[in-house]
């Protein structure tokens, strides 16, 4: 499994949807070729010198500095040899009073690799990308019994404009160009809402 300890990732005490992505998040990383695991992104808005204007996906990376509250953008990287995050939709729900009800999401999971990392001579033959998505989706098909929630797999992309449809990024076409691939995976997640009581804990007065 891929030593955790040292990636940028923000993950403590999750419950529901946070919960069970990032105990999706654990058994993806258990794949050879993933080197960064990471978890929820959220869309953020930069603009360029020019005034051309991005959404970018970045997750929060958490800081021991109260003061500055770090991010790390999640586009393709050619250091990495293989990365994904989140994308978490609306949640859905079949409400009913004094009930535990249960959720629903549209989940997304974005990949990106760098073939050549992962196997420089086999890139030389031609992409593997298929192998890729393979791995993934065998992955994702033989953990489903493993989790107190369930998911079904929706749709699985090559599409770079589908793979990023919620992101406005710059270069685009650039990364899924050798030895860069990307590629996504829709789920829909369904689970039970939390049942234990969750203290919302506030700094004391003065404390800033």
């Amino acid at each position: 499994m891929v030593n955790l300890q040292d990636k940028e990732v923000a993950v403590n005490n999750p419950i529901e949807i946070e919960q069970a992505t990032n105990e999706i998040r654990l058994m993806l990383s258990e794949l050879d070729w993933i080197s960064h695991p990471y978890h929820t992104a959220q869309r953020f808005y930069r603009k360029d010198a020019n005034g051309k204007q991005f959404y970018y996906p970045e997750t929060y990376v958490g800081s021991k500095d109260s003061v500055k509250y770090k991010y790390h953008r999640l586009t393709p990287d050619n250091d990495y040899s293989g990365m994904f995050f989140f994308i978490v939709g609306n949640e859905e729900n079949d409400f009913a009073a004094n009930q535990h009800n249960f959720l629903t999401y549209n989940v997304g999971i974005i990949f990106s690799a760098n073939l050549k990392l992962i196997n420089k001579e086999a890139l030389k033959d031609g992409l593997f990308t298929q192998k890729l998505i393979r791995s993934v989706r065998r992955k994702l098909t033989d953990g489903m019994i493993m989790f107190d929630f369930q998911y079904k797999i929706k749709t699985i992309t090559r599409d770079l404009k589908e793979v990023y449809r919620e992101f406005v990024l710059d270069d685009l076409e650039q990364y899924n160009k050798a030895p860069l691939q990307c590629f996504r995976v829709d789920l829909q997640i369904t689970l039970q809402e939390d049942c234990d009581s969750f203290p919302i804990i506030t700094e004391p007065a003065g404390v800033k």
